[in-house]
This record gives C-alpha cells, sequence and structure tokens, in this order.
C-alpha cells in the first residue's frame, strides 16, 4: 500500500496510541482496577482501533475501489471489501 506512505508516521503514531492504551489496559487488569475504569479502557481502545480501520478502509476505498490502475482490479477490491467487512462486523 504504497499510497500510505503519506500518511505513514500518522498511521504508525495512532498504532502505538492504541498500543499504550492496551499496555494500560494490561497494567489496570493485573492491578485489580475498577471493572468500571477497566470499561472505560476498553471502550477507548475499540474507539482507537476503529478510528484506524476507518482510516485505513478509506484511503483503501479511494485508492483501489475509486480509482483502481486497472479496471479489472475495481471488482477485486470491492470483494476485499466486501470480505474484510464481514470480517469486521462478526
Amino acid at each position: 500500500m504504497s499510497h500510505l506512505n503519506h500518511d505513514k508516521s500518522r498511521l504508525l503514531a495512532r498504532v502505538r496510541r492504541i498500543r499504550g492504551q492496551v499496555e494500560g489496559l494490561e497494567k489496570a487488569l493485573a492491578q485489580d482496577v475498577d471493572c468500571t475504569a477497566l470499561l472505560t479502557q476498553v471502550a477507548a481502545f475499540r474507539g482507537a482501533a476503529q478510528g484506524l480501520m476507518v482510516e485505513l478502509l478509506s484511503e483503501h476505498l479511494r485508492h483501489h475501489v475509486a480509482a483502481p490502475d486497472v479496471l479489472g482490479d475495481r471488482e477485486l477490491a470491492v470483494d476485499d471489501v466486501a470480505a474484510l467487512l464481514k470480517t469486521y462486523l462478526k
């Protein structure tokens, strides 16, 4: 996905933020933190992961579905997105 190169540092920052949230959740679980605090951390992680998913999916749609290099690639890209959404929405 060479088209992501211009956003790579921003995407990596998002991934690092998510990693930090997961590490914080792990520490909280080890320390027997209150359930409400744990749920808040899980919600934050989920929101961050969904934000990353939306950003990556948007870029994929723009570069592979809306403007594919080869017309036949559009059908493959649509199939890929459909399979991805099926997996993601389980």
